[in-house]
């Protein structure tokens, strides 16, 4: 048998309703972000969880413990499933980024990889914290399905 990984994004935040940046600042979800983790974890609740990974930010704990609630697993919080640190771009809007960090801004939607929002990470930093979780999964359960 394979190893099935989900992986899940987290509900509606109050950055996402006003479309700015955010990642290491840490909201809660808003009413509707908890109607929708209510809803992904009674819709899911059914499939052959045998643990469910998450960032420690109280937006992606909000999102899982519906699940978790009723599946009956505890949350395995890793720092390395956290989103991506968007320096001094957090809290705003992609046209204050633009027009503060012109440069910065069009190097970062050019090859984001390896050009970091400024003072932030790049896609390659994310990629290599995010993987040593993912080689975590792989190593404990190798056959199994897990969440993320």
């Amino acid at each position: 048998m394979s190893l099935k990984i989900y992986f899940i994004r987290h509900g509606e935040t109050p950055y996402s309703q006003l479309g700015n940046y955010c990642g290491i600042i840490d909201p809660d979800l808003t009413p509707e972000g908890h109607a929708m983790a209510k809803a992904f974890g009674e819709a899911y609740k059914t499939l052959p969880w045998k643990a469910v990974y998450c960032s420690p930010m109280k937006r992606t704990i909000a999102t899982a413990r519906p699940l978790c609630e009723a599946i009956g697993l505890e949350m395995q919080l890793r720092d390395g499933l956290k989103e991506i640190n968007y320096g001094a771009w957090e809290d705003k809007t992609p046209a204050e980024v633009k027009a503060e960090y012109g440069d910065d801004y069009m190097h970062w939607l050019a090859e984001p990889a390896w050009n970091p929002p400024t003072g932030g990470e790049t896609a390659v930093q994310i990629a290599s914290r995010a993987s040593l979780v993912i080689t975590e999964i792989e190593l404990r359960f190798g056959c199994c399905s897990v969440a993320c």
